[in-house]
């Protein structure tokens, strides 16, 4: 099982500055992962109630909730549906929020869970692979030539969007698209990006839209300053620009509730980026409840 593979929070130190944990205060982690923003906060006695889709998570609460047995508290669930959790803990209102929406180095070293285009797995994509939820393989199989053309656009601004849509319509007329490599070695024959593996956007998409995962980001904001007290922070790192644009323009529409504390996103910094080279893409953007 993948859970050995080393998780490294990212910009774990800025959060907590930004977020400031207070003692008996109440804390929402939304992407629990293997608790790294969680441990910190905990550290410094506060609350923490925590979720995550993705059910190989409960490992690492475990461990948490044996050393914090009063003070953390774990479901797995998505975090846009945190209004729901936190009234089944019996809690109203929170001191703050971090959300971390990039994928955990578990669910990317797992060749079994189909995100890496590194190396050769089923085509999944799901964040919980328990759920009857739609796999990137069925998509790929069986999503129309324009349906498969939208979506690498919309959701992994692939400018080569239509001519990788053809082709694997194309290949999946010989026989059925199985695995990770696979799909990779048909993008690779559009695809010449030096910069970047030429797969990066297609897996993006694919991996969103099979998790939903901006609606879901969309539908947490929405409710949050419901459950969010005076003056807590609202704490997201997004890894790419559709989430980053959505977070910016909602702490924008809501300037009548909220402060904006980072005028610029933070991104981190070159000795992070060296220890942990996924954390390159990272942005994280900070607002205060008025």
């Amino acid at each position: 099982m993948s859970s050995d593979s080393k998780h490294l929070p990212v910009l774990v130190d800025e959060v907590i500055s930004y977020l400031k944990p207070q003692s008996n205060k109440i804390y929402f982690d939304g992407t629990f992962g293997q608790g790294g923003y969680s441990k910190k906060i905990l550290s410094l006695n506060s609350k923490v109630i925590a979720t995550d889709r993705d059910s190989i998570s409960k490992n690492f609460a475990r461990e948490l909730k044996l050393k914090y047995p009063k003070r953390f508290f774990f479901k797995i669930e998505k975090f846009s549906n945190a209004k729901d959790i936190l009234e089944q803990f019996d809690i109203n209102k929170i001191n703050g929020v971090t959300l971390d929406l990039g994928l955990s180095s578990p669910q990317i070293d797992n060749s079994s869970r189909g995100f890496s285009f590194n190396t050769d797995g089923p085509l999944d994509m799901r964040m919980d692979n328990k759920r009857k939820e739609i796999t990137a393989k069925e998509i790929i199989n069986e999503f129309s030539e324009s349906q498969l053309s939208e979506i690498f656009y919309y959701y992994g601004e692939e400018k080569n969007s239509r001519k990788i849509a053809k082709l694997i319509v194309l290949e999946r007329k010989k026989k059925e698209i199985q695995t990770t490599l696979e799909l990779s070695r048909i993008i690779k024959k559009i695809n010449f990006y030096n910069h970047k593996n030429p797969s990066t956007r297609v897996f993006q998409a694919l991996r969103i839209f099979v998790n939903d995962e901006l609606n879901e980001l969309e539908k947490f904001l929405s409710n949050c300053l419901s459950f969010l007290s005076k003056n807590s922070r609202i704490i997201i790192v997004a890894f790419h620009s559709l989430e980053d644009r959505i977070v910016k323009n909602f702490f924008k529409e809501n300037i009548r509730f909220l402060k904006i504390i980072t005028k610029k996103p933070i991104t981190p910094s070159s000795e992070e980026i060296k220890k942990n080279p996924r954390s390159k893409s990272a942005k994280m953007r900070v607002a205060e409840v008025l």
